[in-house]
């Protein structure tokens, strides 16, 4: 199989009993968002506090089960990955095995000591994260609406397959079946190349004064917020991957110097066909609720930063019956207000203004 599919229809075991082994941010959501919806939930950490502290927030039980499990979901940083899941399917011999690793090639049979009875695996990955870590940025919400990739090999029975991707779809989220390979072919260009450009941008700004890095506004922002991750776990996310992610760094190296050359030999039609060539590629990023992206208008807010006033603000858009497709907030510098930018369909923008600027608030535009 290749690319990404629909999950099968295959009739799932059940699963009412669910260990989570690991309890930092994915663990500890899993749990959350599972004991929300009524599943007996148990945690295991090789830190006892960081376990105790899931279990304040309500995302189970700590300890081990005394009978097996129905399902264990494996949330390890990935080079401890395949030991985990390895001691997992021995200790456990009737429970489903799933894990939350961002790469999957290195799951394999004859890799890390894994079994080569795998039937009961089902190698997972939920496209949903923060730049934040650890069981308090954890939510029971964090994997609504998100692709969560399952890759099974063909031996893996489908029973269980059914029976990770209903425990998916529980959470929220959206299971779709891929091979390993073309996962790890796809999060090298969707995620990992992101993290690592987002990163060495930030990097840069280093060499700024403060009157330097006041000259920027919101495209920072939002180009540098995933530089802020744990730069441990992504060392070990991008070295698992490592030939995938070098590839899609090679391409971009060779984007970038494309650019570079068109500069500073004067070629201003070398370094717009390059820049065209973004708008080309940002139409394949998926939309609302994953649909063909829309383009939508911005009607423009500027609203007093001060508690309430987004409240009263939203409250006054449904008035107006339309329909807020994005949302984007951008604070002023050295003044207490905020540029609030409200995303609506084209023909929806006029009466969204309109009614906004009759009840008081400034529009720009």
């Amino acid at each position: 199989m290749t690319g990404i599919e629909h999950s099968p229809g295959d009739a799932s075991r059940p699963a009412n009993t669910v260990l989570v082994i690991g309890t930092g941010l994915i663990g500890t959501s899993i749990g959350l968002g599972l004991r929300r919806r009524g599943i007996e939930v148990w945690l295991d950490d090789h830190d006892p506090g960081t376990a105790a502290t899931a279990q304040r927030l309500g995302a189970g039980v700590v300890g081990r089960p005394s009978t097996d499990p129905d399902v264990v979901f494996v949330a390890v940083p990935p080079s401890r990955t395949a030991s985990v899941v390895s001691t997992a399917l021995r200790m456990y011999v009737t429970s489903t095995l799933s894990d939350v690793a961002s790469t999957k090639s290195h799951l394999q049979p004859d890799r890390d000591g894994l079994p080569s009875d795998l039937s009961r695996f089902v190698p997972g990955h939920p496209l949903a994260g923060r730049e934040v870590s650890g069981p308090g940025a954890a939510r029971d919400d964090l994997f609504a609406d998100r692709v969560w990739a399952l890759t099974p090999s063909d031996r893996t029975d489908p029973a269980r397959v059914a029976q990770v991707a209903a425990l998916v779809e529980l959470l929220g989220g959206l299971p779709l079946m891929t091979t390993p390979q073309a996962h790890d072919r796809a999060v090298a260009m969707t995620s990992h190349t992101p993290q690592v450009v987002a990163s060495l941008v930030a990097a840069g700004l280093a060499a700024l004064t403060d009157a330097d890095a006041r000259l920027s506004g919101q495209g920072l922002r939002d180009m540098t917020r995933l530089a802020a991750s744990d730069p441990d776990l992504w060392t070990e996310i991008l070295t698992s991957n490592a030939e995938p992610v070098a590839e899609a760094l090679d391409g971009l190296i060779d984007r970038l110097a494309t650019v570079r050359d068109g500069l500073r030999s004067g070629s201003s039609g070398q370094v717009r066909a390059s820049l065209a060539a973004g708008v080309v590629g940002v139409a394949k990023v998926p939309g609302k609720h994953g649909s063909r992206p829309v383009s939508y208008v911005i009607v423009p807010v500027v609203i007093a930063d001060r508690p309430g006033e987004l409240g009263r603000l939203f409250a006054a858009a449904a008035s107006t019956e339309v329909n807020l497709e994005d949302v984007r907030i951008e604070h002023a510098q050295g003044r207490p207000t905020g540029l609030v930018e409200l995303e609506v369909r084209p023909e929806s923008a006029p009466a969204l203004a309109d009614g906004l600027r009759a009840q008081g608030f400034e529009v720009r535009g």
